[in-house]
This record gives C-alpha cells, structure tokens and sequence, in this order.
C-alpha cells in the first residue's frame, strides 16, 4: 500500500497515525529516562552520546552516563542524565 493511501485511511478512519504509519515515537521521562519506538538501527553509542536510525532521519541523545537498559526489534529505553534530544530529518 502506497505512502499517500495509508495517509488517507488515516486520517479518514481517525487512526493514531504515527502508529500506524510506524512514524518514530520518543517518551522522556523526567529527564531520567528516555524511550524510543519504531527505530531501525543503532548507528553509534557511547556513554554521553547515542545515536539511532529512524524510517525519516536520526535521533541523537545526549546526556551523561547513558545506558541502553533494554531494547528489541522496535523499541528501546535509555537512561542516565537526558541533556539534549536532537531530530535530524531526511
């Protein structure tokens, strides 16, 4: 099924689009915690910075004492000191 059809099922069904459409979720809790679903990869990781692939860009984290405390196929959840969230769209 082509991009714009899925768009327009969407939006005439009333649907949460950036489930459906698998469009990169990002949870931050309390400055502590960080969960990211419908990632594709893990392009870099380091303690004060991770970066990961998205269908539509990057997100780069960057904090202090970063730990990827859980992650599966879709999702993962980081924690340790949250400084900057950053999106960088294609």
């Amino acid at each position: 099924m082509g991009k714009r059809v899925k768009q327009a099922a969407v939006d005439r069904l009333g649907l949460p689009g950036d489930v459906i459409l698998g469009e990169v979720q990002i949870f931050i809790q309390g400055g502590q915690n960080v969960v990211i679903e419908n990632y594709r990869s893990i392009l870099s990781y380091s303690q004060d910075r991770l970066v990961v692939l998205t269908k539509n860009g990057r997100v780069a984290l960057e904090g202090a004492g970063l730990q990827i405390e859980y992650y599966d196929e879709d999702s993962m959840k980081i924690k340790g000191r949250i400084r900057r969230v950053e999106l960088e769209e294609r």
